[in-house]
């Protein structure tokens, strides 16, 4: 790309970056000490603190939130490692592999509400085994979703961040080189999971350290899934923390602020733990993993989570399978396992009302993805001109800023924008959500193409201009044209986590656009499953088509493209002959 003033560019961009987040913290940290001026509140004190502690509401939400938040990344990298101790390099591994990636497409709040129809008391669940097993005619007076252990929250964590883990995983192999540590190790005899658990793991978490950091703090502060599938007597905290905001009384905004703060503090406590942890565990085993034995009682760990990875797997697509089932069921009464009567009034009577919520979704998604996938290009062009430099090893404070929009809890700063937003007069604007929309797909589109771009060879450009001097046709041509694989899947990325965007949307729209996700969410509890069967369904669509598109579409585009030029030439020829 033939930029000038890169430096500029670079600066530019970075300051557009710090500006919402700083905006958004001091926001938020002047009201929790009271500092609020809309309010009247001039003066700076401890009070929402005290109020904070004094609350019984807080310290149950804050247990439940460590216990879901803690749980449940440990679980999904436990069962993440697991099945690729199993199943790496092996046939039959692909197929999973080639599974990840819908479950990865598909929003946290689908997720939620496909194990809501699969687990509830009156779920398919019971069903199945009803009344032939359990004898229930009717649902049971079970606790099998909203629980107050927050089990079934956990389990939906689980199941949308163990795949995200283990494609990670996926991803960095070659890197630690598994394959030739795998031939060596089983050539002296060692087990395969022996290997994993003594060579390959030690290895393998320090690349993937900031991916589950990125879990954790997402375990600790999601709103839409804890809405939809979570415990709500007490709820967690960052559910808390968005009730208090809520709340008609405006002076509860600097309790919840103080607790917005808190919620930080102990993400950055657990993450700190989380690695002291770590370190303990490494120093526990050390004398395990240099005895030199072939195999080991604990290996039996891992095999244990390969079983229980490949049910969670399953219960994932089965909880999907039941969305568009429960969207054209007409009469489904329990027991009965499958409908009796199926119908597409369900899809048709809201049709007008999800015409009306796709139209939103996918221009929010479309414009932020798009914009996202531009300042990548821009910013990582920028950096592979610095690479050039004597300080081509000092990253930028871009490379820094990008990963706080995803580790910091949107609780925690969202409101802060809000004010300004309120201030600006572009609350309720379609405009403040994309932007804000933006902020959270530009770290995840950066972040895919950062290593593809970065690796391009440079040689192919620069051939092609010596050729032709034409910079900006020849970017495109030739480089752009070359990292087409790369820039789909970037795209698919950030097409799916805009749409999966619940809380942005919710406190930039104000109610005034409503996107499938928020619509989704408010009507989880509404008990109409046919109508959030199909909301839920076509949240999960999207993602999943234009994950596929992005597959499909690169290895053929060049050939579509030379047909159509031909094409073209032959009608240019006809016309000039009957010309």
């Amino acid at each position: 790309m033939p930029l000038k003033h890169a430096k500029w560019i670079t600066g530019i961009i970075t300051l557009l970056l710090i500006f919402p987040i700083v905006i958004g913290l001091v926001g938020t940290l002047l009201p929790a000490f009271a500092y609020f001026p809309p309010l009247g509140e001039y003066t700076v004190s401890l009070a929402p603190w005290r109020n904070l502690l004094s609350q019984g509401e807080f310290y149950a939400s804050l247990k439940l939130t460590l216990i879901t938040g803690i749980v449940a990344p440990l679980l999904a990298l436990w069962l993440a490692l697991s099945l690729l101790a199993w199943g790496y390099q092996r046939p039959f591994f692909r197929k999973i592999e080639a599974l990840l990636s819908p479950i990865l497409a598909i929003p946290h709040a689908a997720i939620a509400i496909g194990l809501l129809f699969l687990l509830s008391p009156s779920g398919w669940l019971v069903r199945l085994f009803s009344p032939w097993l359990t004898g229930f005619d009717r649902p049971p007076n079970w606790i099998t979703v909203q629980d107050p252990y927050g089990i079934s929250l956990i389990l939906a964590l689980v199941i949308k961040e163990m795949p995200y883990l283990l494609f990670v995983m996926l991803a960095t192999m070659k890197s630690i080189k598994a394959r030739e540590s795998l031939q060596v190790g089983q050539t002296l005899g060692y087990s395969r999971f022996t290997l994993w658990r003594k060579v390959l793991i030690p290895q393998l978490y320090p690349i993937i350290r900031l991916p589950i950091f990125i879990v954790i703090a997402f375990s600790l502060t999601v709103v839409d899934l804890a809405l939809v599938i979570g415990p709500n007597t007490p709820s967690t905290l960052a559910v808390t923390l968005l009730r208090w905001f809520n709340d008609p009384d405006l002076t509860m905004r600097l309790m919840a602020s103080a607790g917005a703060i808190s919620l930080m503090l102990v993400i950055v406590l657990v993450l700190a733990s989380w690695e002291v942890a770590h370190l303990l565990f490494r120093q526990l085993t050390r004398a395990e993993r240099s005895n030199g034995k072939r195999f080991g009682l604990t290996d039996n760990i891992l095999r244990l989570g390969v079983v229980l990875g490949l049910f969670t797997l399953l219960n994932a697509f089965v909880a999907l399978a039941l969305l568009p089932i429960w969207s054209l069921a007409r009469r489904w009464r329990f027991p009965d396992a499958l409908p009796s009567q199926w119908t597409w009034d369900n899809i048709e009577r809201a049709t007008p009302l999800l015409m009306k919520l796709t139209t939103n979704t996918l221009t929010i998604a479309f414009i932020a993805t798009l914009m996202a996938c531009v300042i990548s290009l821009v910013m990582l062009e920028t950096k592979r001109h610095n690479m050039t430099d004597a300080n081509s090893s000092k990253p930028h404070v871009f490379d820094w800023l990008i990963y706080v929009p995803i580790l910091l809890p949107q609780i925690g700063f969202l409101f802060g924008l809000h004010v300004l937003l309120i201030y600006l007069n572009l609350n309720g604007d379609l405009d403040a959500i994309i932007a804000l929309h933006l902020m959270y797909v530009l770290p995840y589109v950066y972040l895919t193409l950062k290593g593809p771009y970065l690796s391009y060879e440079e040689e192919y450009l620069q051939q092609a201009n010596r050729l032709s001097h034409r910079p900006w046709r020849n970017y495109f041509m030739v480089k752009i044209a070359m990292l087409k694989p790369a820039l789909f899947t970037a795209f698919a990325i950030g097409f799916s986590v805009s749409i999966a965007q619940y809380l942005p949307t919710l406190i930039a729209g104000e109610g005034r656009y409503s996107t499938l996700t928020t619509e989704a969410v408010a009507q989880a509890a509404s008990g109409d499953r046919k109508q959030v069967g199909s909301m839920a369904m076509l949240q999960a669509f999207f993602p999943i088509m234009v994950f596929w598109l992005a597959q499909f579409i690169p290895p053929r585009w060049t050939r579509w493209r030379l047909k159509l030029k031909q094409v073209f030439h032959i009608g240019l020829i006809k016309k000039d002959k009957t010309c």
